[in-house]
């Protein structure tokens, strides 16, 4: 009897599966092209060091907690961040300049240009990037 419910109760489970909408908890607003993630800024995998945007970090607690940093996941179309910038540190006044998470490269507005979401302002130097505030632009 077992033998010939599972196949229709592994059926059923699929199509449940398939046809739930997948939601999402994050608390900033992504683009069209952007996939769809559900996740927080506690549970995002990955972040990026805004001291050094070059690349997305695989999440050790240990490591960003005292600096400051972005938490979200790295996709096929650069990283997309959840949340704002977290850790401890200064923010810069004034900030013109932006690190860009669709290419993780500093932008200097001295330079032209415009940006384009999600990015966030602040102030590049020889030393990195400071950020002007913890409010990251996504839209």
């Amino acid at each position: 009897m077992i033998r010939k419910l599972a196949p229709a109760a592994a059926l059923l489970l699929t199509v449940a599966c398939a046809t739930s909408p997948m939601t999402s908890s994050s608390t900033t607003s992504t683009t069209s092209a952007a996939p769809a993630i559900s996740q927080t800024a506690s549970t995002a995998p990955d972040y990026i060091l805004l001291s050094a945007p070059n690349a997305a970090r695989e999440w050790n607690a240990i490591d960003p907690e005292y600096r400051l940093h972005v938490r979200g996941t790295m996709t096929n179309n650069g990283f997309l961040p959840v949340g704002g910038v977290q850790g401890k540190g200064k923010l810069c006044a004034d900030g013109k300049d932006w690190v860009s998470f669709s290419d993780l490269k500093v932008h200097k507005a001295s330079d032209g240009g415009s940006p384009t979401a999600p990015y966030v302002l602040g102030c590049a130097s020889n030393s990195g990037f400071t950020p002007a505030s913890r409010d990251l632009v996504t839209q």
